[in-house]
């Protein structure tokens, strides 16, 4: 598949970097050093330009303060719900952790809050929140958690006309269907673990309702046991000419 000078990196669970042929950097859902399958050499990421926020899950979430302090000036994109509870982290934790490392702190008002049909331009992009059926709790699994609003997921429009759909954490949903038709899809990244989202058999529907984009990339799998699906399952299933590649953390392409 032609990612049209673009490259995507799946560094494990439901974490991506995509790297834009302008050469812009643009992270989805950060979860490094506290995920049980990042590569060790992606933990503390390097430089970023935008970061975007699917929901408030701990395994979405646990290490947004890190890499915003890392990239004091990047552009977060996140709901109105969870963009609120991200500016007074980064007002709190943020401020305290470059202290703590001797970094520049991170300023709130890179904060773009949003509602799903909202498209805002961010470096590189162009990115539009779109629905996802999840939840969006903020706080540790075993902690009485706040509200983080809905689950989303991201049409991401990059360089090179390149548009790809985030789908965050969701189960497939009969409006899949009318994403698509308003924004024809190249490379669909959909979550195929089970147990929390769709599994292989549900995913693989939801790309028949996606009119087949040519690349579809696996996610949100393989880092908990109870998230069994894998990309193989899901390649059995998918519609003819469909590439559904096995993928590691740490595997890019483009």
């Amino acid at each position: 598949m032609d990612l049209k000078g673009n490259a995507v990196t799946w560094l494990g669970h439901g974490t991506w970097l995509w790297e834009t042929a302008s050469g812009e950097r643009i992270l989805v859902d950060p979860f490094l050093e506290n995920s049980p399958v990042c590569p060790d050499e992606h933990k503390q990421i390097g430089e970023l330009d935008t970061i975007l926020v699917t929901h408030g899950h701990i395994d979405h979430v646990a290490d947004l303060v890190g890499a915003a302090v890392r990239s004091p000036n990047a552009t977060i994109v996140a709901s109105w719900d969870l963009g609120a509870h991200v500016i007074e982290q980064l007002s709190g934790a943020g401020a305290a952790l470059a202290k703590e490392i001797a970094g520049e702190a991170p300023d709130p008002s890179n904060v773009i809050q949003i509602g799903k049909g909202g498209t805002v331009a961010v470096p590189g992009a162009e990115v539009t929140m779109v629905q996802a059926v999840h939840s969006s709790g903020i706080g540790a699994p075993e902690a009485t958690m706040s509200y983080g609003g809905d689950g989303a997921g991201y049409i991401v429009r990059l360089p090179g006309d390149l548009t790809v759909y985030h789908s965050g954490d969701t189960d497939v949903f009969g409006d899949m269907a009318l994403i698509a038709e308003l924004d024809p899809i190249d490379v669909a990244v959909l979550s195929i673990g089970d147990h929390f989202t769709m599994g292989p058999r549900r995913a693989a529907h939801a790309i028949e309702l996606l009119d087949s984009p040519p690349l579809v990339l696996g996610g949100h799998w393989g880092s908990f046991p109870v998230l069994h699906g894998t990309p193989a399952q899901l390649r059995e299933l998918a519609p003819s000419g469909v590439e559904v590649p096995d993928l590691e953390p740490g595997t890019r392409f483009g």
